[in-house]
């Protein structure tokens, strides 16, 4: 015996299976929008909200020519001749579509025909996936390989320099010799010499930059050591008679981690003398934190637990920096300094990577700065 579609059994099972097709629709990660044999939009699932930044209601009921996220003609062309009954063979684009931001997104969409049990048309859908990740990761894919390529060669041309400077700072040490110490001549050789130096200081830098880092990873009580490097600080802020106090905020219990003492000693030294540079005018307090933290991130869990992270704080209460030039400190060559090489963050940067650890900058104009420095925790 057969059963009618309008036995109760049969309804309640389509009505099943309806609320089945519209939970898996949710839960795809694609964009959907599906529209009736007459163009109108039917079906707009979560993923398309969260696309575009158009919420449901702003898209049902809407004709697919008058979508507010619609940035171009082509698809719109195509879900036309579709449900125009024309045979339009299935095949990928790639275009943009418009955000409620007023920016774009670039999507790869398929548009196929929905048809019913006499394969007549009844309507079409548009699947359609953000690329914005994917380009983004082939630009940055494409831009590291310029920079290894800018990598390598500044390297060579650095490694070719080395040399002839150093003879020029030979020559240029032996005619200071020869020249009287009230001779004017003596004075115009020592800017040659200092000049020298500079170029020297930048080439070595370049070096460090471009050469591959291997990291001697030890365990390290790092309250300890962040108190011997301070000590060096300590002893700068003295010599040039600075209005800066330090301003130490440590835990009483040990703060372990795996660090390469040699490389964390040029990246510490290299902050806090940037901050004091900061505060040479104004003074004020230099602060140094360290604290333990965990990072719940879920796609940096460790083992299915939060990793946990010492915390090194380094806050002045300098000249602080703008919003652009937050976004290029860590570019190599960037400086904002008169006597800077702009490459002292960029080494610093690489030397905490090599540590496993991530370095970041928080400023405000007149406000100060605020270096933050994360390294696994290792008890």
């Amino acid at each position: 015996m057969k059963t009618s579609s309008t036995d109760p059994k049969t309804k309640k099972n389509l009505t099943i299976l309806d609320g089945c097709l519209l939970t898996a629709l949710e839960q795809i990660e694609s964009g959907i929008l599906a529209v009736n044999k007459v163009g109108e939009v039917i079906a707009f699932n979560r993923a398309a909200e969260a696309i575009t930044g158009f919420s449901r209601s702003e898209v049902l009921g809407c004709h697919y020519l008058d979508l507010p996220c619609r940035e171009d003609s082509e698809n719109g062309d195509l879900l036309s001749r579709i449900l125009q009954g024309e045979n339009v063979s299935e095949q990928k684009t790639e275009r943009f579509l418009g955000c409620k931001d007023g920016g774009k997104v670039p999507v790869e969409a398929v548009v196929r025909p929905v048809k019913d049990k006499r394969d007549k048309i009844v309507g079409a859908v548009e699947i359609f996936t953000d690329l914005s990740t994917i380009r983004q990761l082939k630009d940055e894919v494409s831009r590291s390989r310029t920079l290894s390529a800018l990598g390598e060669m500044a390297a060579n041309v650095a490694h070719e320099i080395r040399n002839p400077l150093g003879s020029i700072g030979g020559f240029a040490t032996l005619l200071e010799r020869d020249l009287d110490d009230d001779d004017p001549r003596r004075n115009l050789v020592k800017k040659i010499i200092e000049g020298v130096a500079s170029l020297d200081k930048i080439v070595t830098n370049l070096l460090i930059y471009t050469r591959p880092l291997a990291a001697d990873l030890r365990w390290t009580n790092l309250i300890e050591y962040v108190n011997e490097v301070l000590a060096f600080i300590e002893v700068d802020i003295e010599s040039q008679s600075l209005p800066i106090s330090l301003k130490r905020d440590f835990p009483l219990y040990p703060l372990g981690a795996r660090i390469d003492p040699s490389l964390m000693q040029q990246v510490l030294l290299n902050i806090f003398q940037n901050a004091i540079y900061a505060m040479k005018g104004c003074g004020g307090v230099l602060t140094i934190r360290l604290s333990r933290t965990k990072d719940c991130t879920p796609h940096k869990k460790v083992n299915g637990f939060s990793q946990e992270h010492v915390e090194l704080t380094v806050e002045d209460q300098g000249v602080g920096m703008s919003e652009e030039v937050q976004k290029k400190i860590f570019n190599p060559f960037f400086t904002t300094r008169e006597d800077g090489t702009g490459l002292g963050l960029a080494i610093s940067k690489k030397m905490i990577q090599e540590q496993n650890g991530s370095i970041a900058v928080s400023s405000q104009l007149d406000v100060g700065t605020k270096i933050i420095i994360r390294i696994p925790y290792y008890p």
